[in-house]
Formats: structure tokens, C-alpha cells, sequence
């Protein structure tokens, strides 16, 4: 894949590669025009003028929510389909991948949110997998895909890796979200493991900036206490950010305080909403959550409801509230939610997304003739 690379910390120019020759750091991808936003479309590809990248595959991520919580913004990316931020980033480097077959390092939520996203383009996955380093939930959600395949042990080289510059002109659709959402903030918090996704958010920040657009906000970057600071994180402090450190217990408290306002946040990202929580005008990113519910279960025996939204969707397409209201009373929205995400889940029942507004809404859809005992 060749495009227009360049290293923000020395200048370089390059047509491939994931970091520079030079210096070492990581490439970006230059947007090929300004900012047009097409209002009309419901997901992150709304930016697309920007990304560089013609969209080839996606499952409606981004324009994920910013509501306030305890007087703070938070962006709230668990919204995502994989339920992380990682999705903007899949949807651009599956769309941008040529082949029909990729190798896969296994890291912690990356490797699900590619592997779904390479499989719903057709793509045969490999995943290459240290049991030592293995997440048992992300494990397991691999095992299951029929499109996956498990190698055990460290292999290479991998066609595709976490902080590809295609990765990171889809992470940099957080900032045009905030910039489309809630102009008028001061700060960004974002939490800070390997700097890649500060580094993507400046990105989108310093061209909106560029472009006229907005004043870039301060990039506040949210990390452990006492742990040390990667070469990206120093470079972004040069550029005005600033690193906040957060004890272990002040983030297990802020998850746990998201959790009961409906936001499943890990303690890494929780961080970024303790360091947001003490400035003015703040954004907290939070970046997702472990909790997953994807398509890679198998087939179960639908339940009454089940077959009753089976039989109102026929040849329809309708939202969830839609389809409890012509469901007359017989079940409540929430079991109408649950109910769907298990017909999702198997198959039986599609989804795409609508923009309305500055809103996406999500309506649901099933084939005619579909067997609603199954």
C-alpha cells in the first residue's frame, strides 16, 4: 500500500512503512484534502474527504456519544461495535488491505476488532497467539470465528499491526467528532499506554487546527502512577501536553462510578476521566470496554420473543422501539434490546445504521420466509 507518510517529530517522507526510517517514530497518513463532512452518513466515513481512504468495509463505528457525567464530557468509544476504540482504526486498515488472507499478532482488543473487520471483508485471519499473553475473553471470541484461525506461539512477520498509519487515520476521527460534537472545550483527556492513540487524536487535532477550523485543545495524557513515559508520550509534552499520573484506586473508583451512569469503562480508561475531572471545558475519552457481545457464537433455539420480532420484521426494517411498540405491550424495550442482540448474534436478524441529525439510530431488518423457530 503506497500513500503519502510523513513522520511528525523529523519531517520524513515516505510511501510505505509503519515508522520512519530516519528517527524511528511512528508515520501518519496525510489527509489528501480539507475537511467536507457528509452529514448524511451515519458513522466515522462522514470524514471521509479527510481519512484518505475509500471505505471498503464497515459496521458503523465512530459518532459514538459525548454526554455529560459528573460535569464532564466523556466520549464514550465502548459504543463502538467491538466495543473500543479500535474499530475507527480497523474499519481504515481493513478497507485499505489488499489481500484476501492476513497474519495477526495477538494483542488485547486490536486483534478482535481487525479480525472482525478483516472477516466481514472476506478476509481469511490468522491469528498468532503467545498462551502466556492471551486474554481469555478475547481468546475465546477468536477460537469461535469460522473465519479465524489459531496458531500458538510468536511468529513473523504479521501483515498487519496495532499503530499502522492506516490505523491511525481512523483513530483520528475521535478529534473530528469532538470538533463536530463540543467545540468549545480547553483539554482532551486521553489515557496513555503506548502514546498511539494520543499521537492519532493530535493528528486530527493539529489539522483541524491547520484547516482553521478550531483551536486545538490541550492534549492531557492519563497513565499509571510511576510508570514510564514512551517516546511519544515525551514528544507530545513538547507540543503542550501534559502527562497526569492517576493512583490504581482512583481509576478502579471512577470505573466503577461510569458503570453505575451506564459507561463499562476498564481502569485504563477510567484515567482518562479522573484527569478530565479536575479542569474546566475537559473531554474524557474513555476508550472501551472488556465486555463483548459479537456475532462469533454459535446457533441457539430462538425463544417466544425471539420469534415474534422474527415474525413483526419480516421483509421490514424498523427500530428497536418500533418493534416494541407494534410488539403491543408483549415485552419490555429492554427484552426487545436483549432479544435482538441474540438474533444479531446468530444471524437471523441484520443491522444497519441511519443518521439523523447528529445522531446515528440503528434500525433492524429480516429476511422474508426466514424460519422463526430456528
Amino acid at each position: 500500500m503506497e500513500a503519502r507518510l510523513r513522520c511528525p517529530r523529523c519531517g520524513y517522507r515516505a510511501k510505505s512503512g509503519s515508522r520512519c526510517p530516519a528517527c524511528g517514530f511512528p508515520l501518519v497518513l496525510e489527509p489528501p484534502g480539507r475537511l467536507k463532512i457528509e452529514v448524511r452518513e451515519p458513522s466515522m466515513w462522514r470524514y471521509g474527504s479527510a481519512i484518505g481512504v475509500a471505505k471498503g468495509v464497515s459496521l458503523g463505528e465512530g459518532m459514538t456519544p459525548i454526554r455529560s457525567v459528573g460535569g464532564v464530557l466523556v466520549k464514550d468509544e465502548s459504543r463502538n461495535p467491538t466495543g473500543s476504540f479500535m474499530d475507527r482504526g480497523s474499519a481504515v486498515l481493513a478497507s485499505a488491505y489488499p489481500g484476501d488472507r492476513a497474519a495477526l499478532p495477538f494483542m488485547e482488543d486490536f486483534t478482535v476488532s481487525i479480525a472482525t473487520y478483516l472477516s466481514a471483508k472476506g478476509v481469511s485471519v490468522e491469528v498468532h497467539v503467545d498462551p502466556a499473553e492471551a486474554t481469555y475473553a478475547d481468546f475465546i471470541l477468536l477460537a469461535a470465528s469460522p473465519s479465524v484461525s489459531i496458531r500458538f506461539g510468536r511468529a513473523g512477520p504479521f501483515d498487519l499491526e496495532y499503530g499502522d498509519p492506516y490505523f491511525l487515520a481512523g483513530v483520528k476521527t475521535i478529534a473530528y467528532e469532538i470538533f463536530e460534537g463540543a467545540r468549545r472545550i480547553d483539554s482532551v483527556a486521553v489515557p496513555l499506554e503506548r502514546g498511539l492513540l494520543a499521537l492519532a487524536v493530535h493528528q486530527g487535532f493539529r489539522e483541524l487546527e491547520e484547516w482553521g477550523l478550531m483551536e486545538a485543545p490541550r492534549l492531557i495524557l492519563a497513565t499509571h502512577r510511576g510508570s514510564t513515559s514512551s517516546d511519544i508520550a515525551l514528544w507530545l509534552r513538547e507540543k503542550s501536553a501534559r502527562i497526569e499520573e492517576v493512583e490504581p484506586a482512583e481509576a478502579a473508583k471512577a470505573a466503577v462510578y461510569l458503570a453505575r451512569r451506564g459507561i463499562y469503562a476498564k481502569p485504563l480508561s477510567a484515567m482518562a476521566y479522573v484527569a478530565a475531572s479536575s479542569e474546566k471545558n475537559a473531554v474524557a475519552v474513555v476508550t472501551g470496554t472488556g465486555l463483548r457481545r459479537l456475532g462469533f457464537t454459535g446457533r441457539r433455539r430462538g425463544g417466544e420473543l425471539q420469534r415474534r420480532i422474527l415474525g413483526v420484521l419480516s421483509g421490514r426494517e424498523m427500530t428497536a422501539y418500533q418493534i416494541w411498540e407494534a410488539l403491543g405491550g408483549a415485552a419490555s424495550l429492554r427484552g426487545v434490546y436483549k432479544a435482538l442482540a441474540t438474533l444479531v448474534a446468530r444471524g437471523s436478524v441484520t443491522y444497519r445504521y441511519k443518521a439523523r441529525g447528529r445522531k446515528k439510530i440503528r434500525v433492524f431488518s429480516a429476511p422474508k420466509g426466514i424460519d422463526k423457530n430456528e
